[in-house]
């Protein structure tokens, strides 16, 4: 069942994102690659919150990604100090991000992945919802079709994972 819930997620997937041959760029790889990266971290997550304290697990990947970050923003040598204008700005990200990684390792320490990880599919209407009010970026058929596959696949792998449970 898992499997179909996969399959039928990322036809969902493509429904939404509907790539071309003329599309494929280094963006859209990265967006793959990320998502693949992202299942991975939630995976590593989940395995961590059993042996691991939260605390711990945010220390680790807070230092981790600011190191990545760092490595990232000067690998051209040229790093941008933020002006003091930027700062509250950069201090309300800091803040949000941590706030979203403390939400979701709490979320893996407490549920199984399988149940967490769809629950992250909300993000896909707001998101959508973002980008027609600030961008006026059109919700098409085949977004809402898409989006639609996808909560279905959701609704199937979380529906077959209580029903084992019980």
């Amino acid at each position: 069942m898992r499997i179909f819930a996969a399959v039928l997620g990322f036809i969902g997937i493509l429904l939404v994102a509907r790539p071309e041959a003329a599309s494929l760029n280094a963006g859209t790889i990265s967006a793959a690659l990320a998502a693949i990266g992202f299942a991975g971290s939630i995976t590593l997550t989940k395995k961590l919150t059993q042996v691991q304290s939260l605390t711990c697990i945010l220390f680790w990947m807070t230092l981790i990604q600011s190191v990545f970050g760092l490595i990232a923003a000067g690998y051209d040598g040229d790093i941008s100090t933020p002006s003091a204008a930027s700062l509250p700005w950069l201090g309300v990200i800091a803040f949000c991000g941590l706030s979203a990684h403390f939400c979701i390792t709490s979320a893996l320490a407490t549920a199984p992945a399988t149940l967490v990880a769809p629950l992250d599919f909300i993000r896909l209407p707001v998101i959508a919802l973002f980008g027609r009010i600030l961008y006026q970026e059109p919700l098409d058929a085949f977004f809402i079709l898409g989006a639609g596959v996808i909560f279905s696949a959701n609704y199937l792998n979380v529906l077959s994972e209580t029903r084992k449970s019980s």
